[in-house]
């Protein structure tokens, strides 16, 4: 009987060892990477001394800068709790750059140091400090180079793994800009880690890539200034994903450059601080060559039990504030591509209007921000919201319901327009829809390139598992999201792409 009690025994311990050794294995081969973008830090205390003129910042905010710090301590608290090889933070660390913002946020990168966390940052536009950067969130005994020219720089925080920090301020917050010098010196490092056989990850707080069709011409401060040469500079020498903030959307798009066969993924992580209060979760494969990506959302705060909900009906009420500027930047755009009204006209030879319905355009600010808030002020909030959710095409039905609703609300602010020229609102209501389609369309689908049969592109937002060390392999996708086999060939020097019987050019356009 002892004999079969020890036996037992050391069959339960052989099995326990087991599944320790299975787990402490799988520990070892995988690195998880916890990222968190645009925290914007501010202190309670500063509020608190001067409560007023805070409320009155916090009217203009989509973003919630009052629990901002109570939500990076929560932050901080689960990386504890999770145990991360190491945190990554794109940039827009503090609300603007305050040395006791900046404090708050290095204490808690200090704690994950004193507990084995690993830390890197990199500047956003509402961060540059007095003191210098580099005293502030590397360590003395970090190991990393750094560009001379900005506060870029490479390192080699896990095992073959180089993590090049993109600083987009070029020296000046506010700015979105790679100067030359800095973009060479980012290019040689990525060289280097190429040369080691290291897998790359490249962090920057501008995006380098649009994440729905036209986003740059609607936001144009969202990407780096030459977002498209520098993204193919990335590209060339070996980066194929970077990580970005700034848009406060989580976002997952994959670029394709079909004649060099090169690729580029961007995952770009939303706030904390904006609905629906996200973070991420990267987990490599033991060779580093793939990663899935999780994101997860803060759900609590110590003082706000459901953040979810509170934080959707901030986003609610406080995203009228965005309306103004996309108001301008809609009627804008129409002034700026009036030339394409006039040649409409021209073509049913009523050009002669052109002056007189010009004269019809709102024209003054207050005219053009009333007209957008009370034709689709709602559906653009419903669809920001929407967007915020990522992953739109899960949803379609909603997503077109959302689209149809901005359209709605485009004819509506036509036919008031040009209530004297009955005539020619069907004529505005195509033109307006042509401008719209394309961003909208490529939004609610959550595919960019949408135009394109060929090259239509959804990429996960929010768990994808990704190739990050090579480029994608592309296999053409239509608008189905099933996959064809392509051909490719050169005939006079151009490339043509076969798809069953029909012929593209390498943009997309239909040859035959």
């Amino acid at each position: 009987m002892k004999d079969k009690r020890c036996m037992m025994k050391g069959f339960v311990l052989l099995i326990f060892l087991s599944i320790f050794n299975f787990q402490f294995s799988i520990s070892m081969a995988q690195d998880r990477i916890m990222v968190i973008a645009d925290p914007h830090v501010y202190p309670q205390a500063l509020i608190a001394q001067d409560t007023a003129s805070f409320n009155a910042y916090m009217k203009g905010q989509r973003k919630m800068v009052d629990l901002s710090e109570p939500i990076w301590h929560a932050l901080i608290d689960t990386a504890l709790a999770k145990q991360p090889s190491l945190v990554l933070i794109p940039g827009d660390l503090t609300r603007d750059g305050e040395a006791q913002s900046h404090a708050i946020v290095k204490a808690g990168l200090d704690t994950l140091r004193a507990h084995g966390i690993k830390s890197l940052v990199i500047p956003g536009n509402h961060d540059l400090p007095g003191a210098n950067w580099e005293s502030l969130y590397f360590g003395a005994n970090d190991v990393y180079v750094k560009d001379p020219n900005s506060h870029s720089y490479a390192t080699q925080p896990l095992q073959g793994l180089t993590v090049i920090g993109i600083d987009g301020s070029d020296g000046n917050a506010g700015t979105g800009k790679l100067s030359a010098s800095t973009l060479a010196w980012i290019l040689a490092q990525a060289d280097e880690a190429v040369a080691q056989g290291r897998t790359i990850i490249a962090m920057c707080h501008w995006q380098l890539i649009e994440h729905f069709d036209k986003q740059g011409e609607l936001e144009s401060s969202c990407r780096l200034a030459n977002a498209d040469a520098i993204r193919d500079s990335l590209m060339t020498h070996g980066i194929h994903f970077v990580l970005t903030g700034h848009f406060h959307v989580n976002g997952g798009t994959t670029y394709r450059n079909e004649q060099t066969l090169d690729s580029l993924v961007e995952i770009s992580t939303g706030s904390p601080i904006t609905y629906p209060c996200p973070y991420r979760w990267l987990t490599f494969s033991e060779d580093k060559s793939t990663m899935t990506v999780q994101t997860d959302f803060l759900m609590a705060v110590d003082t706000i039990a459901d953040l979810y909900t509170y934080s959707r009906n901030w986003m609610t009420e406080h995203a009228q504030n965005m309306i103004p500027a996309l108001a301008l930047r809609a009627w804008n755009k129409v002034e700026n591509n009036w030339d394409k009204v006039e040649s409409a006209l021209s073509k049913i030879f009523m050009g002669w209007m052109s002056g007189y319905l010009y004269a019809a355009l709102p024209q003054t600010d207050e005219e053009k921000i009333d007209l957008v808030q009370r034709h689709f002020g709602n559906a653009a909030i419903n669809l920001y919201l929407f967007h915020s959710e990522a992953n739109e095409n899960e949803r379609p039905e909603l997503g077109q319901a959302l689209a149809d609703s901005v359209y709605a609300g485009m004819d509506g602010m036509m036919g008031e327009v040009f209530a004297d020229f009955d005539e020619m609102i069907p004529i505005f209501n195509v033109l307006a829809k042509s401008m719209a389609e394309e961003p909208v369309q490529s939004l609610v689908e959550d595919k960019t390139q949408w135009k394109s049969k060929l090259y239509a592109d959804v990429t996960d937002d929010l768990h994808p598992t990704l190739v990050i060390n090579a480029p994608q392999i592309f296999t053409g996708i239509d608008n189905d999201h099933s996959p064809m086999t392509n051909y490719k060939f050169l005939k006079n020097g151009q490339l043509y792409i076969q798809v069953g019987d029909i012929l593209y050019t390498i943009d997309g356009r239909v040859v035959r």
